[in-house]
């Protein structure tokens, strides 16, 4: 009955987002439209050939370079800033600083709340979720208390300069449990999203355990055809960011009691090129002025050559 429920319910949501929605911005009304997710394989729809001329990937070599974790959300530098705005890494749930950019609504459809904005891309990308409970928890605070930032995030806003009418994609298709998951607790949320040549590149993952295997992906849309161009396989993804660095898209993923990897793709096909083994969980990638890739894992940050 549960799963009934839950098929009924994602169906609904699909039937609303089918619908373009208007939102209001300093006194300016905005068009949306609206555009559901298709996807057909959770084990992965990756390519098997790149375009001409887009086959080779960046390589990464392990340096000698460690350095203690003072902060979970900083990175190696103090150079190094994660592009959004909302939060990570250097501002917590709590609120602290919550700073809403000028071109992106708060509130989207009178109840999708804005969960973070992106910056790493060609234009920003914002990111929408439920609203935050106000029922308390079994310690006492609600989720609203806690921060008022969106939760379970599925909604991502392209947020282009250049278009009177924003596209702002439905993601439930994939982070709505599938028939061949266990139930609700398995939920994925959007990590992270950039548009970089015309491709909106995505992550998603959700709680581990529960997912049968099938979790922690990085997509690839087109935004000019809608088109699902790649999914990667499973269990690729659940690090807090990815880089795209030329051909490639390096990003990680850790559980526990497991291997945890850094990941090279090739970002036109979605296919594995390079895996590297790192000591514990992988959380922020970001790119020195040294050239080299300093990644924040568990309690310390280390570094990659990175040749290209």
């Amino acid at each position: 009955m549960k799963r009934v429920a839950l098929s009924v319910a994602v169906f609904l949501t699909a039937m609303f987002f089918a619908q373009a929605q208007n939102y209001t911005l300093n006194g300016v009304e905005h068009a949306t439209q609206i555009v559901p997710i298709a996807v057909s394989n959770f084990n992965g729809q990756t390519l098997v050939k790149a375009p001409k001329g887009k086959n080779k990937v960046v390589t990464l070599f392990r340096t000698k370079y460690e350095k203690a974790m003072d902060d979970y959300n900083a990175l190696a530098l103090p150079e190094l800033k994660v592009g959004n705005i909302i939060g990570h890494p250097t501002l917590g749930w709590d609120d602290t600083d919550y700073r809403i950019p000028d071109i992106v609504p708060e509130i989207y459809s009178d109840e999708w709340i804005l969960n973070d904005v992106f910056y790493d891309g060609d234009y920003p990308v914002a990111t929408y979720g439920r609203a935050p409970s106000t029922e308390p928890l079994p310690w006492g605070e609600s989720e609203l208390d806690i921060s008022r930032r969106g939760r379970d995030p599925h909604l991502i806003m392209l947020v282009d300069p250049s278009r009177e009418v924003k596209k702002v994609y439905n993601t439930s298709a994939m982070t709505f449990p599938p028939k061949n998951r266990a139930s609700d607790i398995d939920r994925q949320s959007v990590d992270w999203a950039v548009v970089k040549d015309g491709i909106l590149y995505f992550s998603i993952s959700g709680l581990l355990g529960f997912d049968h295997g099938l979790n922690a992906y990085v997509v690839a849309i087109d935004t000019a055809t809608d088109k699902t161009l790649w999914v990667s396989k499973p269990n690729t993804c659940n690090s807090n960011n990815f880089l795209i660095i030329d051909n490639s898209i390096v990003c990680g993923f850790g559980e526990s009691g497991k291997n945890d990897y850094v990941y090279v793709l090739n970002r036109f096909t979605g296919v594995r090129k390079q895996q590297l083994w790192v000591a514990s969980s992988p959380h922020w990638f970001a790119l020195g002025s040294d050239g080299r890739l300093y990644v924040s894992i568990y309690n310390k940050h280390i570094a990659f050559k990175v040749s290209r």
